[in-house]
């Protein structure tokens, strides 16, 4: 496993499903995203707010274990 990642930020406005996420690569395309978003007509009044990855896990995938009772 590597220490390395490759930074990015991305926008969400409060209450939503959270919609389509894009990756910004730098942090002040981000914040210029965060304001366009923050003037639309349905998102003004919420909170828009930009997060930065910091990490990100997997699960490998498992076999299922099956234990059957005797049927006596």
């Amino acid at each position: 496993m590597t220490d390395f990642y490759e930074r990015f930020w991305i926008c969400w406005v409060e209450y939503t499903d959270g919609g389509r996420h894009y990756k910004h690569f730098n942090l002040e395309n981000a914040t210029m995203e965060a304001e366009r978003l923050a003037r639309l007509p349905d998102v003004q009044g919420r909170t828009v707010y930009v997060f930065e990855y910091v990490g990100k896990c997997t699960v490998e995938q498992t076999p299922v274990k099956w234990e059957m009772p005797s049927i006596i």
